[in-house]
């Protein structure tokens, strides 16, 4: 068995992820800044998953932002400082909910 996670590696900061990838592996020894898509609200249901595939941002953390004023979880950003951290966020038409 074999899944397809359409799986972008990202090495550059910032970086705007793109709606056709589900899995984003940030792979940087800096501090790096993620900007989830602009999806219309017909795209409520899709998530993303994002970690620190270097695990290195324990000292180079990874900042995760929503587009314009929408948030995530209620606020402006996420972050991932912990070696190999990671976290998956879902879209509800509106804003990013968290869920791993």
């Amino acid at each position: 068995m074999s899944l397809d996670l359409n799986t972008t590696i990202v090495t550059t900061s910032p970086y705007t992820m793109n709606k056709h990838s589900t899995v984003f592996l940030v792979n940087r020894s800096a501090p790096s800044s993620i900007i989830l898509p602009s999806l219309p609200n017909d795209d409520d249901g899709k998530s993303f998953y994002i970690k620190d595939a270097s695990g290195t941002s324990t000292s180079n953390p990874i900042t995760i932002t929503a587009p314009g004023s929408k948030t995530i979880n209620g606020v402006a950003f996420a972050m991932l400082n912990g070696a190999y951290s990671h976290i998956q966020v879902i879209y509800d038409g509106t804003n990013w909910l968290t869920i791993a």
